[in-house]
């Protein structure tokens, strides 16, 4: 969730309209403005999702850096040996060593492909449920429009900690 910037969050949650605003000149419509990038961060279905993410990706990262241990050590090997052993045998210790080093970049980019799918399913969620209270509480408050916070220069009624009590509140 880390590698998710601000203005992903900016155009993810960039407007939520409710209610249609009249043509005119001037519009003095009701504002609201949320602050997604603190949402997320400070809701706690964030939080425990994180959790059991790290978790669940814990063995696995185990088993990685065990892999990643093995190959340091055969690498050490194989330069040790380079000059003592024959060709023959020095040509085979290499061939597995490059199999090895393989099998470990498959595994890695499959635990971490999972992983990635598991976390933008999880944030997928938390997006939604943000949407649906900002949505309930621009209803009930009568906003014209909200807006995420970095896409707005000025003005506004800042509502981050509605929405964040209201989420913390759901279960």
């Amino acid at each position: 969730m880390k590698r998710i910037t601000k203005l992903g969050w900016a155009v993810a949650l960039a407007m939520v309209w409710v209610g249609v605003a009249g043509v005119g000149a001037a519009w003095a419509g009701k504002i609201g403005l949320v602050d997604t990038a603190k949402v997320v961060k400070e809701y706690q279905k964030t939080k425990d999702a994180q959790t059991r993410l790290e978790k669940e990706f814990e063995d696995k990262k185990s088993e990685l850096k065990k892999l990643n241990d093995k190959l340091e050590k055969q690498q050490q090997e194989l330069t040790a040996k380079k000059g003592i052993v024959s060709q023959k045998q020095y040509d085979g210790l290499k061939s597995k060593f490059d199999d090895d080093q393989e099998n470990f970049r498959e595994k890695y980019k499959e635990i971490q492909g999972t992983f990635m799918k598991k976390q933008r399913d999880l944030m997928e969620s938390i997006v939604n449920d943000i949407k649906e209270i900002v949505a309930q509480i621009a209803k009930s408050e009568k906003y014209d429009a909200v807006f995420d916070k970095e896409v707005l220069l000025y003005g506004g009624e800042d509502i981050t900690y509605k929405v964040l009590d209201q989420l913390n509140k759901k279960k």
